[in-house]
């Protein structure tokens, strides 16, 4: 179990990017960071208010037939200080309403979460 801001986390969590459809943005789309069996952080070109339901649909490369739907609330809501002014301004932190065990296997299938972010910003 891995620690984040002095919480004890109760589930691995697994770092990458990858966009995930979400039912109550306009877009439908947003990107995650991170996930576990209990929930996920990602970012967003809408807010959405904490408490909210919401419906994720995730697909892990490279099957694109794999989609679990995940039932979660919005646990908290914030500026995204990486992008406060692009096209992902907002970071939604997800709790799923109840443990997706079967998410782990399938990021862990993820062959390198490390190169999947972006690149860094150039400062040219």
């Amino acid at each position: 179990m891995g620690y984040l801001c002095g919480v004890l986390r109760r589930s691995p969590r697994f770092d990458f990017w990858l966009p995930i459809e979400v039912d109550e943005l306009p877009a439908k789309l947003a990107v995650c960071h991170n996930a576990s069996q209990n929930g996920l952080l990602l970012v967003a070109g809408t807010r959405l208010e904490p408490g909210s339901t919401v419906t994720i649909h995730v697909r892990i490369p490279p099957s694109t037939e794999e989609n679990l739907v995940i039932e979660g609330k919005v646990a908290r809501a914030e500026v995204n200080q990486d992008d406060p002014e692009g096209l992902w301004p907002h970071r939604l932190a997800i709790e799923f309403v109840r443990p997706t065990p079967e998410l782990e296997p399938l990021l862990r299938q993820l062959e390198s979460p490390v190169s999947s972010r972006p690149p860094p910003p150039r400062n040219d």
